[in-house]
């Protein structure tokens, strides 16, 4: 059986399968063939072409890496481009796979291995102003020697050095592990990641995650709203690490590596010590013995302990002749509040609502503030089991905001009431966020319509109560407009039209910016303006009307510049196009040796127009601009460039372009004695530079006869150069070549088809 060919290859490396694909690149195991080393080569993903944000972070995961040194960090050896074009860089191959797959609830020091080591390469990382974002099983590697390392930088978040790095975003990483400030898209720091290895560290304790849910955004309002769960019984010593790492306020957590390593180095002392009493060591081998009992009939040996208990207590109790003269004094302590009356066991459900909301009678014999202390207390206590349910909004008047609401209505400013609240807020943007995300437009509206009502009756203000509803809310709508990488297609946007008289009550900003997205598309087209598609050039629409009046049925947009030689480098670079044999315009009928784009004869910048370049790459590099951002970019046709040119004329002013200098009267210097850095001279009122002088441009001739024409041989270029001068018309120079030969006085610039205006 022969195995499929590669899809690309990378110099120095002999691709052996691929061991992995996320939604960012692909892994594969490879041989680098210089020191036959097995490596793993990690590939951006080439379905379809990159966007440049997910170049940026496939970029910045490579520089994030290279800046830490730890030996519990997965190191890089190369970056470079496959010869398809993409994005790679080279790390350890780790053969001995990830923490997701290994069981270590009955191996507590291997445990203590691991988050020690992972809480030293976090320190080191937040150290470097890095916060990780995603610590998890799956992102946590072992090498040949089985040690453990950290991997997968892919959305680390930089910035200023320091372990405090904040950032308002959308909500980044894995539901499972994040902290209750990332579900919610609040700024994060590195205590986010050390809740996201508490996480990790009781999942390996347990085999179970702390909070589960049905969906994403159940296990999300979790980690919010649920307290933190106890250990078993035979991992106790763990709880107060677990308590401290998953504390739902970050500055209740651990505030550096080191607090943690502390942590952990108590938990460590302690395994090693045994207990010394009599009664410590019998405690803990009953507890061990009804671990180790089978789960069918553990429940039946711990009710046996309990009445065991319960007998013992109760002939403790008899020994002592004045409590059992007084049975009822145990219980006298307790306040009658605490004691629930028995419900009925039948009840319908109006009943059951009334009798849940119906105010606790003040116990007799107290004054005023301890009657209201405890009616506040009750409904806390209340408000806290309909959150449990999951009772937020509705039934009306049976909800955790109900009581909340009444809290309130007492004391305005109680903190307990306005948490709550703003916690509920929290989960409405959250399921907002969810329903936007899933293109449900109306069904994000509810909930924000009922946050924004809550918030007006809780009288809370704008602020942070406000913007525990907004920030969900306002990161699924900029994750939604990031999508749309054509300024022309305002699809994406429009499916969020129906949230914009909410969204305006909600985030004003935010919706005026979502109306300029619906609107700019017919603005583009009618007006003109200037755009860019994410990792293509700067464009200058020419619109519907002025096309017309050139007699052009169609809008198209052209590159305010021509095609510089830093972004031609950049293009082969990716494609390893060779350069095209070059031509001096004063020796037209002899090719001139050695000149190619990259020595055209005299000195370039790399902001200077690329000259030298034939028709046939000028077509090239637009056809690999147009896989890079979705757009399709072509050479101009004879009548639309003719059309931009317009307004500068000849280009016979003195300092207007950049062309030769003229001698006699009236002489003057330009300043430049061959190509000048693009845009340097006047923009013609479209916004188009360099259009007379600097360099003539290529052109399709043949875009009447049909792009596709073989009939059509016209390779043709037009306007003056750097080397023409003012006698000469910018408007009427026009030449023709060979499509496979370069000139050192002609470049190009592209145009940018836009659709059809809708009628």
């Amino acid at each position: 059986m022969t195995r499929p060919p590669a899809p690309f290859e990378i110099p120095g490396y002999r691709l052996v399968r691929s061991l992995g694909h996320g939604g960012m690149a692909t892994v594969y195991l490879a041989m680098q063939e210089s020191l036959a080393r097995p490596v793993a080569i990690k590939v951006l993903a080439s379905e379809s072409a990159p966007s440049d944000e997910l170049v940026r972070r496939f970029e910045h995961e490579a520089r994030t890496i290279a800046r830490l040194d730890h030996p519990h960090i997965v190191s890089i050896f190369d970056v470079g481009r496959t010869s398809a074009g993409q994005i790679y860089y080279t790390m350890p191959y780790l053969p001995n796979g990830d923490l997701s797959a290994r069981n270590l609830r009955d191996d507590p020091e291997r445990v203590l291995e691991i988050m020690r080591a992972i809480a030293e390469a976090l320190g080191c990382a937040h150290d470097q102003g890095i916060v990780h974002r995603d610590v998890k099983p799956e992102n946590i590697l072992f090498d040949k020697l089985d040690r453990p390392l950290l991997a997968d930088f892919g959305i680390a978040l930089s910035g200023a050095r320091g372990p405090r790095v904040t950032r308002e975003g959308a909500t980044i990483g894995s539901s499972g592990y994040m902290s209750p400030e990332q579900a919610r898209g609040q700024p994060l720091d590195g205590r986010s990641d050390f809740y996201s290895l508490g996480v990790v560290c009781y999942e390996l304790l347990t085999g179970e995650m702390p909070f589960q849910g049905a969906d994403a955004l159940s296990v999300a309002l979790a980690h919010i709203e649920k307290p933190v769960p106890r250990l078993p019984l035979t991992r106790r010593l763990w709880q107060p690490l677990i308590d401290k790492a998953l504390a739902k306020q970050p500055e209740q957590r651990f505030q550096s590596a080191e607090e943690m390593l502390a942590a952990i180095e108590v938990i460590g002392r302690r395994l090693r010590t045994p207990p010394r009493s009599g009664l410590a060591k019998a405690w803990q081998r009953l507890i061990e013995r009804i671990v180790a009992i089978p789960r069918r009939t553990r429940a039946l040996a711990l009710c046996l302990l309990i009445v065991a208990a319960l007998a013992g207590l109760i002939a403790l109790l008899m020994r002592e002749p004045e409590r059992a003269a007084q049975p009822g004094a145990a219980f006298a302590a307790v306040a009658p509040s605490a004691v629930a009356a028995p419900a009925p066991q039948r009840a319908d459900a109006g009943a059951e609502r009334a009798a849940a909301t119906a105010e606790p009678a003040s116990p007799p014999g107290t004054d005023d503030a301890d009657a209201k202390a405890a009616l506040r207390a009750e409904r806390l206590r209340r408000a806290a089991e309909r959150v449990a349910r999951r009772h937020l909004v509705a039934p009306d008047g049976d909800a955790a905001a109900d009581l909340y609401l009444a809290v309130l209505a007492d004391e305005p400013r109680q903190r307990d009431a306005v948490r709550g609240i703003q916690n509920i807020l929290a989960a409405l943007g959250a399921s907002a966020a969810v329903a936007i995300a899933a293109g449900d437009a109306p069904g994000a509206a509810e909930p924000i319509s009922r946050g924004l009502a809550l918030a007006e009756r809780a009288k809370l203000g704008g602020g942070a109560a406000l913007d525990a509803l907004a920030a969900p809310v306002r990161s699924a709508i900029d994750a939604v407009r990031s999508r749309s990488r054509d300024p022309f297609d305002a699809s994406a946007q429009a499916a969020l039209a129906p949230l914009l008289p909410v969204l305006a009550r909600l985030d004003a900003k935010q919706a005026q910016a979502l109306q300029a997205d619906l609107e700019r598309p017919a603005e583009l087209l009618r007006a003109g303006g200037r755009f860019h598609d994410p990792g293509g050039p700067e464009m200058a629409v020419v619109p519907t009307l002025l096309a017309a009046s050139a007699r052009i049925d169609h809008a198209f947009a052209i590159a305010t510049t021509e095609v510089t030689r830093a972004a031609y480098a950049r293009f082969v670079a990716a494609s390893g196009r060779r350069p095209a044999p070059c031509r001096d315009s004063q020796r037209l009928f002899a090719r001139s040796d050695g000149l190619d784009w990259t020595h055209p004869g005299f000195a370039q910048a790399d902001d200077h127009p690329v000259v030298c370049v034939s028709w046939d790459d000028a077509n090239a590099y637009a056809r690999w601009l147009g896989a890079r951002t979705g757009a399709r970019y072509r050479l101009p046709s004879d009548e639309e460039w003719l059309l931009v040119a317009q307004p500068a004329g000849a280009g016979t002013d003195c300092g207007a372009a950049n062309i030769a200098r003229r001698s006699g009267a009236g002489a003057c210097d330009d300043g430049y004695t061959w190509t000048a850095p693009v845009g340097h001279f006047a923009a013609t009122p479209l916004g188009v530079y360099d259009i007379s002088g600097n360099v003539g441009e290529w052109i399709d001739g043949c875009a009447r006869a049909g792009r596709d024409d073989a009939s059509c041989r016209e390779r043709a270029f037009r306007g003056l150069s750097w080397r023409d001068d003012a006698s000469e018309s910018n408007l009427r120079r026009r030449g023709t070549s060979a499509p496979d030969v370069g000139y050192a006085t002609v470049g190009f610039r592209l145009v940018r088809e836009v659709p059809a205006p809708r009628r």
